[in-house]
């Protein structure tokens, strides 16, 4: 896999961050809160950028590695699992619960692919960000 297209997001609790590359954008958005023992929500969208849309032929998959204590509704998502996945990006909420009081580092990957009428493009992008569970 090309070593331009492998990145790391790092996002802080109660953010998001964007980041962009010459073909796609990744953001991820932790929830504003999260308290023990209740279910809270991230969300991950990406998106072609320029001239690239999503390749909604291809078969994407994101993976979720949540911290000890967290439990997530599913570990591993496909484009049937997104709230949204069209050619102009997709949306994939994660519910998660935690069993414990703290702060939550977890951490994911995406593969994609972007394309134009001439050009595709596979993407593998490594996220990561920390939630303050209460």
């Amino acid at each position: 896999m090309n070593q331009a297209l492998t990145t790391l997001v790092a996002v802080l609790a109660l953010s998001s961050t964007a980041f962009a590359a010459d073909t796609y954008k990744l953001v991820v958005t932790p929830p504003t809160s999260a308290k023990q023992g209740q279910p809270a929500v991230f969300l991950v969208h990406i998106e072609g950028t320029g001239a690239y849309t999503l390749n909604v032929e291809y078969p994407t998959k994101l993976v979720i590695t949540p911290p000890d204590g967290v439990t997530v509704a599913k570990e591993k998502l496909t484009k049937a699992d997104a709230k949204k996945f069209t050619k102009n990006g997709a949306d994939f909420e994660i519910s998660f619960t935690s069993s414990n009081v703290g702060v939550k580092n977890f951490s994911g990957e995406v593969k994609f692919a972007v394309a134009t009428e001439s050009d595709a493009k596979p993407v593998s992008a490594k996220f990561g960000f920390s939630v303050n569970v209460k």
